[in-house]
């Protein structure tokens, strides 16, 4: 069996304790201290759990167990400026940023404040006008919303950790500058009054891969807790903060960091929340996405909610999504929703155009032997370079940085990146590496931006290749060899019961993936090709259990014959009814 799954592409292999008497036994142990079947904490066991109390807090996370947002460095001097401008009644102003991440922050400090009484000015840059992050052309733009009121705090989220100019530009307006921001610190910080980063020298808090929106998260639990112990705010006029965990969610999930730790239980709560579609633009988005019935899942934020609220960002209208999570008008609610939708439809067309002839210079570069892959294409939208060296990852298994023109400048002089990386190839640290080459940078391992001279751009393709070269070892173990998490050799395991102790591992993402599962040399039956998927049924336990394969129709395959399905266990929705399903990655020939 170990020799045909070696076969596979792109390559599986069983976990290297499979069928080892430690495993039975943890599994054992878990049925009977937790309701779920021995072969849940058998997986668990395979994913490096190996105590009782790992496993209960995976299983079932707690808000309870958050920690203090003391721990955070800098959230005292951040709490107690905040309520020196609130007595003072002087003007606050958030600072977000274009993507999900940044949008959700955003939204979540305005909604917070807003309900507690005190307005604020939110501003959200334009990226295909001034790019990433804070800049001084964005401050600017910021206070004349107010009317250039002088003086008052300025909020930064999910950005400001490198803006080191700008903020003495905003301090020398008369600001208070407090940045809450998750992307990684260069060794000069800007001199703010406050900054709240896990990732920042000398910060205690116990989790440093929060999102931006989990940083602005624990700033609005401490100042829940201060604004009431000073008399500010009367704890009957406290919101409870379990109702922003929607925002928490989408942006964590959308943010690609890890799904584990203090992330899995902010967004295992914020799912309840979302499904719950208590706030009128997720429920208008929900319609529009078809899940409206249903309960969310962090897969319909990956695939549904959070593209749709992105490509606000991407065609350079941050303010439509931001609208979406922050009316409390179902007329604007729906508007924005449907905006989202015409704006996702114009962002997949505009990827589509593109997709052919990047992914031919992907192809010639694979061909070289090249490492890291650099690709320019002067015509493509800035606004879906990132996610067209997303699909060049996961079509070559190795860092791809896509450029296009830069023409905010007006010269041309520029060119402009987006990069991605594989698990276990730290991007951001590739680009300190090549730093000669480039004018700025940001990010974080996963996902980086950057601008380069155009007159640099093929020095930096070889810097970039040499140092991604030396994690070869990395890249190709990601493209040859991806794990299943089980083999049923006895189908009695795929039970109704087991599907449902599986959801106890949700949410699913980055640093938890969805597990995967074999059936050896087992028979389709029934297959059906609708609409170029393939339907099909297992017989397992005397009953048919349902299946579906996307875009694995294929009518010259030979069904007669017994093939391995490599598949994911699903719940799935039709008209509002759930039923389990297996979901095919794969169908090989015995």
């Amino acid at each position: 069996m170990t020799k045909r799954l070696s076969a596979l592409h792109p390559g599986y292999a069983l976990p290297p304790d499979t069928g080892k008497p430690q495993v039975n036994e943890f599994g054992h142990q878990v049925a009977e201290n937790f309701p779920v079947p021995p072969l849940l904490g058998e997986i668990l066991y395979h994913r490096g759990f190996t105590t009782l109390h790992e496993v209960r807090d995976f299983l079932y996370p707690q808000l309870a167990t958050l920690p203090a947002p003391e721990t955070m460095k800098g959230m005292q001097q951040a709490v107690r400026c905040i309520l020196e401008t609130c007595r003072a009644n002087g003007p606050i102003f958030i600072h977000g940023d274009y993507d999900v991440d940044g949008i959700t922050a955003t939204a979540l400090l305005k909604s917070f404040f807003r309900e507690i009484g005190i307005e604020t000015v939110a501003y959200i840059p334009n990226r295909l006008e001034e790019g990433y992050g804070m800049s001084i052309a964005s401050i600017n733009r910021l206070l004349a919303q107010a009317d250039q009121v002088r003086g008052g705090l300025l909020i930064s989220v999910d950005c400001g950790i490198t803006a080191v100019d700008e903020v003495v530009h905003a301090q020398k307006l008369g600001l208070r500058i407090i940045i809450t921001d998750h992307h990684e610190p260069k060794n000069v910080l800007p001199a703010a009054d406050a900054i709240l980063n896990p990732q920042q020298p000398g910060c205690t808090f116990p989790f440093p891969l929060l999102a931006g929106v989990g940083v602005a998260f624990f700033l609005i639990i401490a100042l829940r807790k201060a604004f009431v112990e000073s008399g500010v705010v009367a704890l009957s006029s406290m919101p409870n903060l379990k109702k922003y965990l929607d925002l928490v969610a989408l942006g964590t999930v959308a943010d690609v960091v890890p799904l584990i730790g203090i992330n899995r239980i902010l967004v295992h709560a914020g799912l309840e929340v979302l499904s719950a579609k208590s706030r009128i633009g997720v429920f208008c988005l929900c319609e529009c996405c078809g899940i409206a019935g249903r309960q969310v899942l962090a897969e319909d934020i990956a695939f549904k909610l959070a593209p749709r609220i992105n490509a606000s960002g991407r065609l350079g209208c941050p303010q439509v999504g931001l609208a979406l999570l922050s009316t409390g008008s179902r007329e604007e609610a729906m508007q924005a929703a449907q905006a989202l939708e015409t704006m996702n439809g114009q962002r997949k067309e505009l990827e589509l155009s593109m997709y052919s002839v990047i992914d031919e210079q992907c192809n010639l570069q694979v061909l070289e032997g090249l490492s890291g892959l650099t690709v320019y294409q002067e015509d493509c939208h800035p606004g879906v370079v990132g996610i067209l060296a997303s699909k060049n990852v996961d079509r070559y298994h190795r860092p791809v940085i896509i450029f296009t023109d830069d023409f905010k400048g007006g010269s041309g002089e520029y060119l402009k990146g987006s990069g991605r990386s594989v698990a276990g190839v730290d991007l951001l640290h590739i680009l300190q590496q090549c730093a000669a080459w480039i004018e700025q940078f940001g990010g974080h391992a996963m996902a980086v931006g950057l601008t380069i001279k155009r007159s640099n751009l093929e020095a930096f393709r070889q810097s970039f290749h040499g140092q991604a070269s030396q994690h070869d070892e990395v890249i190709r173990k990601s493209s040859m060899m991806q794990r299943i998490d089980h083999q049923f050799h006895d189908k009695e395991a795929l039970t109704g019961e087991f599907v449902q102790a599986l959801q106890l591992m949700q949410p699913f993402g980055e640093g938890n993936p969805e597990p995967k599962f074999l059936l050896a040399n087992e028979l389709v039956l029934h297959p059906k090709d609708i609409k170029g998927h393939l339907a099909f049924q297992v017989r397992v336990n005397g009953y048919f259990f349902p299946g579906i394969g996307f875009n694995l129709a294929d009518s010259t395959r030979n069904f007669q014959e017994p093939v391995d399905v490599v598949f994911q266990l699903k719940r799935s929705w039709f008209k509002g009814v759930g039923r389990d399903q297996i979901q095919v990655l794969h169908l090989v020939p015995c």
